[in-house]
């Protein structure tokens, strides 16, 4: 294709020194044979350019001569390489930008480039529903007549822009129909808004929505935060606790191995002297056994002397009897009394350690504190029960109150709430200087009306004192333990996951008692029992301590 079909022109420096001045040489380039660009460019000795293809074929048909001014050509033109190389460049100046042709997978076409060589199209028209490139928008950047024609980026399947009834632009939109439609869609009654009124709507919900989802992202991300933060807490509490039973097994370890290293010295002292007295003894009778062989060498040497005379005269004086001494002076039984002693020191210490644990232990469930109160409805005839429902003692005197089947009318108990079904429970309960008292659970279903059974078969799971010192649990058959200090504030733990049943005495922080492997058919209560005040010794209150604000917001937490 020729040069002067693209309309195209190559910009060459005039006077470098003052400006450059666009040229136009693509004539200058024309083969004077073909009109075409040079092809092999090569000049004769006459000084014009032809493609050398149609120089040889011009020479084959007629005489050596030059087309234009009919000089003999006498030598072989040979290639310009000026004229060759100017044609390189200006090749390469006439290039299209690749960017623009419509390759990519998901590029729009131009409506109006020639099959071909099509290029990306910048914009649609809504009006003419075509889209178009660079070249072929023109007309509607410049003419007036396109002036009213809405042109957005480009547009897939601009066809649905357009009514499928009348093939009009959509310019309307029916709020009957809630749909887009062209002017002669347009009815009588109908509620009819431009699309652009239409769109301002939906762009008012629009920004709403955009607003209520950042909302609901900031709170979102806020959460987040807390979160964050929590895991934190949880994450230092942990590490806290770990550290703690690290130390506690660490001093065990260790006082395990000194008590070792105790037990140990005096048998690695009696081994040593055992090995001594051992060496002794035996070099002891080695000698004798070496003075005994050379008495019996002397001997052998005169027994058979003939000379009586001699024999006598030479008999040799046998050595006196050693004394023998075959036993050994180290006492190798264990002394009983030092190692009873370490035992019990050792005993003293696991407990003091294993306390340490128990701490750490009520200290986590406290995070599972639940706000516990009397059930009054519950309680026995002679118990009188605070109008908060946090205290009940025995008043020694029976109430006149309806009875029924959910209060306790032979055993002087009382219920608490809340019903625990599922999860963990943990509350507070103040004995103080009580002579006798009841803690713990029952099932809700249990019995009691009349004589009760306290066993955890029959749904009943608590501990006891009575007579002052005497500490019991509710087993089948009940047991008997021993405190080492009166308790005045007991913890009483739940899990009905793990099944289990625990007390502690909070201001020692040590464990009391479990129950483990419970069996809770159904939903269970807190029990408490004050015991008679017969003789007055037993009047101060049972109290649930109420939960601190600490462990309030833990349980939350939780």
């Amino acid at each position: 294709m020729g040069a002067a079909l693209f309309g195209l022109s190559l910009s060459l420096p005039v006077n470098t020194t003052t400006m450059i001045t666009p040229v136009d040489i693509s004539r200058h380039l024309q083969c004077p044979i073909c009109k075409n660009l040079l092809t092999d460019p090569v000049s004769t000795s006459c000084g014009h350019t032809f493609c050398k293809g149609c120089l040889d074929k011009h020479i084959s048909r007629s005489d050596a001569q030059c087309p234009l001014c009919q000089e003999l050509v006498t030598t072989k033109p040979s290639v310009n390489e000026a004229i060759e190389a100017l044609l390189q460049e200006f090749h390469q100046t006439q290039l299209p930008n690749l960017d623009l042709f419509c390759g990519e997978r998901d590029a729009i076409p131009c409506d109006v480039c020639d099959e071909h060589l099509t290029f990306k199209a910048v914009k649609s028209c809504l009006i003419c529903s075509l889209s178009f490139c660079d070249e072929h928008l023109k007309p509607h950047q410049s003419m007036p007549r396109f002036k009213g024609h809405k042109l957005v980026n480009p547009v897939v399947k601009l066809d649905q822009r357009a009514c499928n009834t009348h093939g009009r632009p959509l310019e309307l939109y029916s709020r009957c129909e809630e749909r887009c439609i062209c002017t002669l869609c347009v009815k009588t009654d109908g509620d009819v808004i431009p699309v652009e009124a239409e769109r301002g709507r939906r762009q008012a919900i629009q920004q709403n929505t955009i607003e209520v989802m950042e909302r609901m992202i900031n709170q979102r991300e806020d959460k987040l935060e807390e979160l964050k933060e929590s895991a934190a807490k949880h994450q230092a509490l942990l590490e806290e606790e770990q550290q703690e039973i690290q130390q506690v097994f660490a001093a065990l370890m260790e006082a395990l191995r000194s008590t070792e290293e105790k037990l140990l010295a005096p048998l690695e002292e009696g081994r040593r002297c055992l090995k001594k007295e051992m060496d002794e003894k035996t070099q002891q009778i080695q000698k004798d056994i070496l003075k005994y062989k050379e008495s019996i060498e002397t001997l052998n040497r005169t027994k058979d002397e003939e000379d009586d005379i001699l024999f006598i005269q030479s008999y040799p004086a046998v050595p006196a009897e050693f004394s023998d001494d075959w036993t050994l002076s180290i006492d190798t039984d264990l002394n009983f009394g030092p190692m009873s002693n370490i035992n019990a020191e050792l005993r003293n210490e696991i407990d003091t350690r294993l306390k340490k644990l128990c701490a750490a232990e009520i200290r986590r469930i406290h995070s599972f504190s639940v706000n516990v109160t009397l059930d009054a409805e519950t309680a026995h005839p002679n118990l009188e029960v605070s109008e908060d429902g946090r205290e009940v003692c025995d008043s020694g005197a029976r109430h006149e109150i309806p009875g029924g089947p959910q209060r306790f009318d032979l055993v002087g108990g009382v219920l608490g709430k809340p019903l625990i079904t599922s999860g963990r429970a943990f509350w507070v309960v103040e004995v103080g200087n009580k002579v006798g008292w009841e803690l713990g659970v029952v099932s809700d279903t249990a019995n009691r009306r009349g004589k009760v059974s306290y066993k955890p078969s029959e749904g009943y799971w608590a501990i006891t004192l009575c007579a002052q010192s005497m500490y019991g649990a509710f087993e089948d058959p009940p047991i008997q333990f021993q405190l080492p200090s009166k308790p005045r504030k007991l913890g009483v733990f739940v899990d009905c996951e793990e099944a289990l049943v625990s007390f502690y005495d909070i201001e020692a922080k040590s464990h009391i008692y479990s129950f483990k492997h419970c069996k809770f058919d159904g939903a269970i209560r807190p029990y408490f029992n004050p015991h008679p005040n017969a003789d007055g010794t037993n009047s101060s209150p049972l109290v649930i301590s109420p939960l601190s604000q600490t462990e309030i917001s833990r349980a939350h937490e939780v």
